[in-house]
């Protein structure tokens, strides 16, 4: 006798309802899988900071303080005087200090093959902005290439004042940090606005501030008059520190420590460390 040919299927039903608990689990699982992804840009970001850190130790020590955070009459940045401590002595080779003008004037003239603020360094940018790596360049305005960065200098409560560590013009060493290295910020997060316009990591001229007109202000320098809060990069929130990752941003201290702040500390807690030597009395921050 032959037996009846039967053919193994799914019905349309069971079809569907495979589909359904795939699509459920695939909604579970994403969130989870961004997490991990955040998480693990947030660690990278963590570790740049940890090499601006003891950059700037190396620099203390080599040179007898921290570096100037903006050079006066000249603009160049202090994350330009740390490139040999981040293992980036290519490129410093090939910065002009000593032209008696602007830094920018250096970018233009050195040309697009050559020009030092087109040089990609990793170290210089937050993986989690969307912004990062990328690099300003306008050949009309005359000013040369310019990568901006995530990690910028904190000024001092104001930048009416010069309480901090990187201001402008300034050279200041661990002796005169009397609030405690390890109570005193140096650096800080914020996100690079999507027209690049600010932010320059090598040259960078800024916003007036304490009466200089070119100051590296919301540049590559920043105070913390205005808070550590969320932010956006359409440039309404250049004047305060921000980033990508969820509840704050990350900030070195002077002693070469990195902590994440949480975006709701106390405005007056924030301000007060970011003096070096105001005397307050610093809680749980």
């Amino acid at each position: 006798m032959m037996r009846t040919a039967q053919r193994c299927a799914f019905t349309l039903i069971e079809l569907l309802v495979v589909i359904s608990i795939v699509a459920a689990l695939m909604g579970l699982l994403l969130p989870a899988v961004q997490s991990a992804r955040e998480a693990a840009r947030r660690t990278q970001c963590a570790n740049h900071e940890k090499q601006f850190g003891l950059a700037l130790q190396l620099h203390h020590d080599a040179r007898g303080s921290f570096p100037t955070g903006n050079q006066l009459m000249k603009n160049w940045t202090f994350q330009s005087s740390l490139l040999p401590f981040l293992e980036e002595n290519s490129v410093y080779q090939t910065l002009d200090f000593a032209y008696n003008g602007l830094c920018c004037e250096t970018f233009e003239a050195a040309g697009p093959a050559n020009d030092p603020g087109s040089k990609l360094m990793p170290v210089m940018y937050c993986p989690s902005d969307p912004n990062g790596g990328r690099t300003w360049s306008i050949p009309a305005r005359h000013v040369g290439s310019h990568t901006p960065t995530n990690y910028l200098g904190v000024w001092g409560s104001s930048t009416d004042d010069t309480d901090g560590i990187l201001y402008a013009g300034s050279r200041v060493a661990l002796r005169q940090v009397t609030d405690g290295s390890s109570q005193t910020l140096l650096v800080g997060e914020r996100g690079i606005p999507k027209d690049l316009f600010y932010g320059w990591s090598l040259c960078a001229q800024g916003k007036p501030a304490a009466g200089i007109l070119l100051s590296g202000n919301e540049d590559n320098l920043l105070d913390t008059s205005q808070g550590l809060r969320p932010g956006t990069d359409n440039g309404a929130h250049n004047n305060h520190y921000w980033s990508y990752h969820p509840g704050g941003a990350g900030f070195v201290f002077a002693d070469g420590s990195v902590q994440f702040l949480n975006d709701q500390i106390d405005p007056i807690t924030f301000k007060a460390l970011s003096t070096r030597s105001g005397g307050e009395v610093v809680g749980q921050y």
